[in-house]
């Protein structure tokens, strides 16, 4: 997979989604560290940032490397990584894209304090439900 089929994966998840939803931007950085620096956000220690969204610009921010820790059963770390995105699975990529897609649905929703924007699991729940919609319809 390339950068162009990244993009790619976008259109179709923003042409799908209904026109009511916002209209989201993709934009690309070096690193996970240039991505957090651009948003002027601190990582925590053992936290792996695979997308940020930026409610002001309606951008999705995806980093082109993200660090990975592999982590054995113990809780030992065992391995850190450096990964392209572009190593990352179609699946993979479109329930990001579309977990970053319900951040912002749900903070026009319910505004950008609300507990909804800030919930992982309604947000995880979105991207799944339009991801199986998308995988039913053929369209990933």
């Amino acid at each position: 997979m390339n950068l162009k089929h990244i993009i790619d994966i976008y259109n179709v998840i923003r042409d799908r989604l209904p026109k009511t939803y916002p209209r989201l931007r993709l934009a690309f950085f070096e690193d996970e560290d240039c991505m957090l620096d651009n948003n002027e956000m601190i990582k925590k220690e053992d936290e792996s940032i695979y997308a940020i969204l930026n409610p002001d610009t309606l951008t999705i921010n995806l980093p082109l490397k993200m660090a990975l820790k592999y982590i054995d059963t113990d809780g030992q770390i065992i391995s850190n990584k450096v990964v392209p995105i572009t190593k990352f699975s179609i699946d993979d990529i479109a329930k990001t894209i579309l977990h970053e897609f319900a951040h912002l649905y749900f903070g026009n929703k319910h505004g950008y304090d609300s507990k909804q924007y800030t919930d992982e699991r309604a947000c995880d729940k979105f991207a799944n439900r339009w991801f199986a919609k998308l995988k039913q319809e053929k369209l990933v």
